[in-house]
């Protein structure tokens, strides 16, 4: 089965919460309460139970009050390991490696270079903050049909010239690119950042 990179949209407080308590990731993304070793966020514990874990000098683990009861939608194009390097050079034009909004498919290319937030230890998981998402945005209303068209038809000759793709793929990418687009926006609108996970 093929790793797939799967986007988010989420508030920045969210971020920095999954950044700092990477375990509770993939609860988030199912919209379930994590299980933090038979703890339970501060507001639902006993007097006693604060009281032992301040005496022990232990914190609870407190979950942002608006955290997710339903799994969480993803918002991106289909990308997997097969085609995230066409994917990044779609967006930015090119195969070389990029600063800013730009790296978010090169955190799978490179994962030393690009500016993304590192959301855990094992380089799965990655994400902007809301003020990235400007440059994403402006990055992403460049895709139009023609653009698109026209990388893909570049990266092919480059790659795989013998291939000739069918109508159905090309509208799949621009369909794509479109939806992200649309949501990348909607996230600005209410200022989420972006979090992308590898599943």
């Amino acid at each position: 089965m093929a790793l797939c990179l799967n986007l988010f949209s989420l508030p920045n407080g969210h971020i920095q919460f999954l950044k700092h308590n990477p375990q509770t990731i993939q609860a988030y993304l199912m919209g379930q309460a994590p299980e933090l070793e038979a703890e339970v966020a501060i507001k639902q514990q006993s007097l006693l139970s604060k009281l032992v874990r301040g005496i022990s000098g232990r914190k609870a683990l407190e979950l942002p009050r608006d955290w997710p009861q339903d799994e969480i939608k993803m918002i991106g194009p289909n990308v997997n390991h097969r085609n995230v390097d066409l994917y990044h050079y779609i967006l930015n034009d090119t195969e070389e490696r990029v600063k800013g909004a730009g790296s978010l498919f090169q955190t799978w290319l490179d994962i030393h270079n690009h500016d993304a937030i590192k959301m855990d230890r094992c380089n799965e998981s990655f994400a902007f903050e809301s003020y990235a998402l400007a440059e994403l945005f402006t990055l992403l209303s460049k895709l139009d049909e023609p653009v698109v068209r026209g990388r893909f038809d570049a990266w092919l000759l480059e790659y795989n010239p013998d291939y000739i793709p069918k109508e159905s793929e090309y509208l799949e990418m621009i369909q794509g690119w479109e939806h992200f687009r649309v949501k990348v926006h909607e996230a600005m609108e209410v200022n989420h950042g972006l979090m992308w996970v590898t599943l």
